[in-house]
């Protein structure tokens, strides 16, 4: 028992360091959730209320570890991780003694269901199993329907979770560190991924500093939103740092690589990659045509950026959705009226485009007053703003804005865009506050 106990002390010792040390790298870490052991009598109370036995090895680790886990964590967005690993691990670990329950497999034997206990419930729905029989643990996925093995005891199921950092529990994240006999950190895919975990929970800034090299694979891990990341580039040679950002940028094997990059380099090169941007317009390129289009929106001024876009539009018949996918980096009063011609249902981007394009209060009136879809494409963006703490660039006027939604209030056919309208119709003086403080300081 001393050696389990020993064991298991040593976990929570790890849980606790890995999610300081993520929480030092600046990821995003939700307070960890260790609750005090089991009792007897509560294993007791779950034990009739299920009225079977806890498996004996689980039983121990509530007794001795913990009734209650929670980890939580994710990395930040602009991490760029080795192409090798088939989805991005995040941290999503733990059990409940208090939710310990069988599992329901939407079938009709129930014999089969009574043959596992869910100890946790993944974020996507999806179940994590321990077998009664054998204390083996499974994970299911409720839309594939097929149950995955992980370990082979509880313990080793924890002892393989905890080397691999708490990741998901969902099926993207394990299947990719699994082999027949479940979790295994001996795999090559394991083994990068503990690699890449190491180096950026001990990466440091002042020490990658040292080059451009060590800079940029720092960079790599944790993006340039920092000012303290952006100066650290002043120490290098302007040409150099364009030229390999450029070449990190070309030689990017997936999207969301060339995605991170482009945001560093748009934000640590900006003239350059303008400059690169025309380029582009004028030359055939194996860029894709949304990475122009990032690279042209952030770093060119708006009327000149907008043109080259715009112009490419409409040269050819374009769907909606394309023109819609296209102007989303645009955030500006010129793309609204343009916008007009294409919006559509469903209106999902169209509203977070026209929050975000410095709308003034009479064109929100106006959308207001149009058709059914822009009606409700400015009310779902009215609500945004409001939600956001956005105001529209001039002064709202209350006593025609005030009728008009309470108008629509009683009118609305469907309740969730009464609620909509509703909703703006409590918020609006609050919101001429926001609107007449900011006005003002301006």
């Amino acid at each position: 028992m001393s050696l389990i106990w020993r064991l298991e002390t040593m976990w929570i010792e790890r849980w606790n360091h890995l999610v300081e040390r993520l929480k030092q790298q600046g990821a995003c870490v939700h307070p960890i959730e260790i609750r005090p052991v089991a009792t007897e009598q509560e294993l007791q109370q779950v034990e009739e209320r299920l009225g079977v036995q806890i498996p004996n090895g689980f039983r121990q680790l509530l007794q001795n570890c913990s009734k209650q886990v929670s980890i939580y964590w994710s990395l930040p967005d602009e991490a760029i991780l080795p192409t090798e690993l088939l989805d991005t691990p995040s941290g999503e670990f733990g059990w409940s003694l208090k939710a310990l329950d069988f599992p329901y497999f939407g079938e009709n034997d129930e014999s089969y269901e009574q043959q596992y206990l869910q100890f946790f419930t993944a974020g996507n729905g999806d179940a994590l199993l321990l077998k009664l029989d054998d204390e083996t643990v499974w994970y299911w996925s409720h839309e594939e329907d097929e149950l995955d093995l992980l370990a082979a005891s509880f313990h080793s199921y924890v002892d393989n979770m905890t080397a691999l950092g708490c990741i998901g529990v969902d099926c993207g994240q394990h299947r990719q560190f699994c082999s027949e006999n479940g979790l295994d950190i001996e795999l090559y895919r394991s083994q990068l991924w503990l690699t890449w975990l190491e180096q950026y929970l001990s990466s440091n800034l002042q020490q990658a500093q040292s080059s451009l090299a060590s800079l940029l694979h720092y960079v790599s891990m944790h993006g340039v939103k920092k000012t303290s990341v952006q100066e650290a580039f002043l120490h290098f040679d302007g040409v150099q740092v364009y030229q390999a950002l450029r070449h990190k940028l070309e030689r990017a094997q997936s999207p969301s690589e060339q995605k991170a990059w482009s945001e560093v380099l748009v934000k640590i090169c900006p003239r350059e990659a303008g400059n690169w941007a025309r380029e582009l317009w004028q030359v055939q390129s194996d860029i894709p045509d949304w990475l122009r289009d990032y690279v042209t929106a952030h770093c060119l001024p708006v009327d000149e950026g907008q043109s080259f876009i715009l112009m490419d539009i409409e040269k050819d018949r374009i769907d909606a959705y394309t023109a819609l996918y296209r102007l989303r980096q645009f955030h500006h009063p010129n793309i609204i009226d343009w916008m007009r011609a294409y919006v559509t249902f469903p209106i999902d981007g169209w509203d977070t485009l026209l929050a975000e394009s410095q709308p003034s209060a009479e064109t929100l009136y106006e959308w207001l007053n149009g058709n059914e879809v822009e009606r409700l494409t400015s009310i779902r963006a009215i609500c945004q703003m409001m939600q956001r703490g956005i105001t529209p660039t001039t002064m709202i006027d209350e006593e025609k804005w005030r009728p008009l939604l309470a108008y629509w209030v009683e009118h609305e056919v469907l309740r969730k865009n009464k609620q909509l309208f509703s909703q703006a119709l409590s918020c609006l003086e609050n919101w001429l506050l926001k609107c007449y403080m900011r006005l003002r300081r301006e």
